[in-house]
């Protein structure tokens, strides 16, 4: 039986990335010895605050905590950021101590470094480590190459501990593509360096036929969006769109906003001034089975990142065959063609009333409705991979290393 060692700072989750998860249970599934060392962050405004502590069937787990997470959550901007990579680099060092702790009395055929904490921490780890022992870095997307094309010197100078955990050797980097183009980033940073990559959109299960509706339709057309609410996801730009879709005169519609996130307070503000309180309705944070409800259930899917769009929730929402609103950034733009697969807009050149109208018009055009929805379908077979699929290419991989 093989033996793989994962070095984490991100916890496992229900109710958003479901990677985080389902990686370690894939190895699980394939017969491996799944070892986890993971460090929570419990900040108060952070990414876990609602979520649970769960662990996984069949894979030892070893957790850990974040140093001062009120402290940092209080802080304020700035300080608070320095904090974070104060507390990092203390997670980075204890993630280390703590494996070569465990090396003691183990031998482990893969040591997996997830994410920049976990991939430095492995990197640390290596003149400890048996030359048969293999390495491979996994990295959930980037944004350092909008970095490098934005000449954003002080963004990457803050990020270099990311940058170096991309340069550091491996027997294997895992990036998802997730429209953010981490390849470009790989490439840049790896300048001549020999490496093995591969670049892998994440996989996203088949749904059922039907599920039970988590809301009485009342109206006549729902929208929704699934995402942490901070200021990058740029829920407020959804909000700006249906007010000017409300000038158009369309009233009975529904707006369900799924997450949780420091931006919430100020979302249900601006909410009440664009004078949408009888059409929005915040979820917050629900399991992923229970996103899935909604989904099967909404006619449109919104997405305005300022980033690439190219989440899990985007594709889930194409495995749906929803009609998805979005911006052309990053990759978005190979899975999404304006008025082909939904509507698309330059996040350079963003017009609510035009968005708001092109939605308007598309809703009365059944021709070009179904044409929209045919073409998502054939999208979803062609482009999307389940995650036992997404996840069985990987395990394959790394167990012929």
């Amino acid at each position: 039986m093989k033996k793989v060692l994962f070095l984490s700072a991100l916890d496992f989750k229900e109710k958003s990335i479901q990677v985080i998860r389902k990686t370690p249970e894939s190895y699980v599934i394939a017969g491996w010895e799944v070892n986890c060392l993971v460090a929570r962050d419990n900040c108060p405004d952070g990414n876990y605050f609602y979520e649970d502590e769960i662990n996984i069937d069949g894979v030892n787990v070893t957790r850990f905590y974040w140093p001062f997470p009120k402290v940092r959550s209080y802080a304020g901007r700035y300080l608070g950021l320095l904090l974070s990579k104060l507390a990092s680099l203390i997670v980075i060092i204890r993630l280390f101590a703590k494996a070569k702790k465990l090396l003691k009395s183990n031998q482990y055929d893969v040591i997996y470094g997830y994410e920049l904490q976990g991939v430095l921490a492995m990197n640390l780890l290596k003149p400890f480590l048996p030359k048969r022992t293999k390495l491979v870095s996994r990295f959930q997307g980037s944004f350092l190459n909008e970095m490098f094309v934005n000449k954003q010197v002080l963004r990457v100078i803050f990020n270099l501990d990311l940058v170096l955990a991309i340069r550091a050797n491996s027997d294997l980097l895992i990036m998802t593509d997730d429209g953010t183009q981490g390849d470009q980033a790989v490439r840049k940073i790896k300048g001549k360096k020999p490496y093995n990559m591969v670049f892998w959109t994440n996989g996203v299960d088949l749904l059922p036929k039907k599920l039970g509706k988590p809301f009485e339709k009342s109206s006549s057309l729902t929208f929704m969006s699934v995402s942490r609410l901070v200021g990058w996801k740029r829920v407020d730009r959804n909000l700006h769109i249906l007010n000017k879709f409300l000038e158009l005169g369309y009233t009975d519609f529904v707006y369900y906003i799924i997450g949780e996130g420091e931006q919430k307070a100020y979302l249900e503000e601006l909410c009440n001034c664009l004078g949408l309180q009888k059409n929005v309705i915040f979820v917050g944070a629900l399991s992923h089975s229970s996103v899935t409800s909604f989904l099967l259930n909404a006619d449109i899917f919104l997405s305005m990142y300022d980033s690439s769009n190219v989440g899990n929730p985007l594709l889930e929402a194409i495995r749906a065959n929803k009609i998805i609103v979005t911006l052309d950034n990053g990759d978005t733009g190979k899975w999404i063609q304006h008025k082909k697969h939904g509507l698309i807009y330059d996040p350079k050149n963003i017009d609510y009333s035009v968005i708001a109208k092109d939605m308007y018009n598309l809703i009365y055009d059944e021709n070009m409705k179904c044409e929209i929805l045919n073409n998502v379908r054939v999208l979803e077979k062609t482009k999307i991979l389940t995650w036992d699929e997404r996840l069985g290419k990987e395990v394959t991989t790394v167990g012929a290393l």
